[in-house]
């Protein structure tokens, strides 16, 4: 059937009829896009649906509403954005295990260099949804319903979309008061949609325009209006209830251990715990067991970019926002808590070095803004991109080295960027890999695992050379070099095989990895204490003898008084032995069970220091005078 002959067919049929097929023309693609979203997403409820039944509904009575080119147009605008939204909401999930917020998509540079790997996971359910898609959505562009002119007819349309818009508004209150058992403790599906700390969670019980919809007006808009910055006026006295009532910082016998030596400190992308053996990475191993080794380090994934996560947070001792809104709409605040603001009134000079542009992630702004000198790239020197793969350029590039190596008390931050997916043979970082170490493909029982392990080893080459430079350069002695990881091996598509490596049962086990903090005397100590990324600050300061006037969200991993703990935003918590998400125990090494008392404490204090984090940026909080 052509488009003419559709047209007079249509306009044959009975006025009630009419209404129905031409309602149902564009109902019926809005729809299929919640549809597909939960078919790829598997919410643990069918509450979204409701929600994208009438979101649908409405935005097919108000588009039959306009006149008929201005409603194509609204039409191809919106179902378009949102079905390539959704498929990358989609998308992101299947890799990460988690949604983003709306305002996660200024950081998409970053990830741009690994979109084959990722694009090569999605399954074929993926592509066929969103060829489908994109043709029903032609389809219906070529055969929009021609609605006659008289604007009484459009009557019914306009009713329609007022009344789905009602229930729209109606609906959140009716339902989303009441807890769920699974949500029990980490929150009630009221806290959930009303305060949007979890893209996924929100998405579960809401839908995929819902949560759009809402994380725009509540992350993006309201913030701009006079009573949010009214809220914000409230919200220090929160903050200082909160360290009012966990008290002082308490000097210990690590206070000044290391004071006026030189610090290093790396973050080393993606390299879990499990990659480092004496096979594989001699060199960090070798400086692990000599060490302050802290054998229970976690990096919980706050916000939507899991490196920038714990790049901020082991700076400013502040994790992402999770409530949507971009980290660097806070770029003007005061960092003076952070570590380099600290050190560099310590009489230090600080720089980060790595290989990136410094527009990746904002660095050549976000770096300064969180107190160092600047953000030193290897690619503003360097072209080729096979040796851009190596970290060790950091070396090799004499206008890159003599910044390293330079005058006074030096305070670096090295990012590397080896062990980061994907973990194929053909991508570009292993394949450079490959030709160092040709004997590592087939080593192990997968290609992944050959894969992930040969990129360890090249970070390990950063340290060897490392210890090499500074040994040569005779500071050595006065260096003392901190070591974390960002995160695990996410990106790892054999999830059972990453479990057995971690020797893990749960993606929140998942969250350890290495930390260490190496100087000269090798101490060999081992800190099994449970940490987090935002412990490593103060932890840091304490070592450099560093007495900081702020109050910080983590705490010195030294402090008698801090039990330690590792906090996640979904409210699952780590802490002496026990591990604790969505309402069951997933670890207990105590040989004592856990009382409802403990888990109910540690729900409520996992609430208020993800609140306190936010807090801390959107009230500006270190910008008061400390104390």
């Amino acid at each position: 059937m052509n488009k003419l002959s559709f047209t007079k067919w249509a306009a044959s049929l009975p006025p009630v009829i009419q209404y129905i097929l031409h309602f149902l023309m564009l109902f019926v693609p809005f729809f299929l896009i919640e549809l597909l979203c939960f078919s790829l997403l598997r919410p643990d409820f069918a509450l979204g649906l409701g929600f994208g039944a009438l979101w649908a509904g409405m935005l097919a009575g108000f588009i039959l509403c306009l006149p008929r080119l201005a409603g194509r147009i609204v039409f191809g605008i919106f179902y378009f954005v949102m079905l390539l939204w959704s498929l990358a909401q989609a998308g992101y999930y299947l890799v990460f295990g988690k949604m983003m917020w709306v305002s996660t998509i200024a950081l998409a540079g970053e990830g741009a260099g690994y979109l084959s790997d990722v694009l090569a996971g999605y399954p074929f359910l993926w592509w066929a949804g969103l060829m489908g898609m994109l043709a029903l959505g032609v389809l219906v562009l070529i055969f929009f319903p021609r609605l006659p002119k008289r604007h009484l007819r459009r009557i019914p349309f306009l009713g329609v979309s007022i009344l789905l818009l009602t229930g729209l508004c109606i609906l959140p209150r009716a339902v989303f008061i009441e807890d769920d058992d699974q949500y029990r403790q980490s929150s009630s599906w009221h806290s959930i949609y009303h305060t949007m700390f979890d893209a996924k969670k929100a998405y579960d019980i809401s839908g995929i325009y819902q949560l759009t919809l809402r994380d725009i007006w509540v992350n993006e808009l309201y913030p701009l209006t006079p009573g949010y910055r009214s809220v914000l006026a409230q919200q220090t006295d929160t903050i200082d209830a909160f360290f009012a009532a966990r008290g002082a910082h308490t000097d210990n016998e690590m206070t000044g251990r290391y004071a006026g030596k030189n610090v290093i400190l790396v973050l080393m992308e993606s390299m879990d715990d499990w990659m480092i053996t004496y096979q594989d990475t001699p060199t960090i191993k070798k400086l692990m067991n000599e060490s302050i080794c802290f054998t229970n380090f976690y990096t919980p994934g706050y916000g939507s970019a899991r490196t920038l996560n714990s790049e901020f947070c082991m700076n400013t001792g502040i994790y992402l926002p999770t409530t949507g809104s971009y980290v660097f709409d806070y770029v003007t605040n005061s960092f003076d808590q952070s570590i380099a603001y600290q050190m560099t009134k310590s009489g230090y000079s600080a720089k980060v070095f790595h290989y990136n542009d410094p527009a990746f992630y904002s660095r050549g702004v976000l770096e300064p803004a969180m107190g160092y000198e600047n953000y030193v790239a290897y690619s503003q020197y360097e072209k080729d991109r096979n040796r851009l793969c190596d970290d060790n350029l950091l070396f090799e590039i004499p206008e890159v080295s003599s910044q390293f190596f330079r005058e006074g008390a030096t305070f670096n931050t090295i990012i590397t960027r080896s062990a980061h997916l994907g973990y194929t043979y053909n991508e570009i970082i292993t394949s450079v890999a490959v030709k160092k170490y040709p004997e590592y493909v087939g080593l192990y029982k997968s290609e992944e695992e050959c894969s992930a392990r040969l990129k360890a080893k090249l970070v390990d080459d950063l340290f060897k050379r490392l210890l090499q430079e500074l040994e040569d350069r005779g500071q050595l002695e006065n260096t003392v070099i901190v070591a974390m990881a960002d995160h695990y091996t996410y990106g790892y598509k054999n999830m059972e095989e990453l479990y057995a490596h971690s020797k893990v049962d749960s993606d929140l086990l998942l969250e350890k990895v290495p930390c260490f903090v190496w100087s000269a005397d090798k101490p060999g100590m081992q800190i099994d204490k449970v940490l987090n990324t935002s412990d490593l600050v103060p932890t840091v300061l304490n070592l450099i003898g560093i007495d900081s006037p702020y109050h910080y969200l983590g705490q010195d991993a030294f402090d008698p008084n801090y039990k330690g703990y590792a906090l996640f935003p979904d409210g699952s918590w780590i802490c002496n032995g026990v591990a604790w998400q969505s309402g069951e125990i997933l670890m207990n090494t105590r040989n004592q069970s856990v009382s409802q008392e403990e888990i109910d404490a540690m729900a409520e204090l996992s609430r208020q220091y993800r609140n306190v984090s936010n807090l801390l940026l959107t009230s500006n909080y270190y910008k008061k005078a400390p104390g």
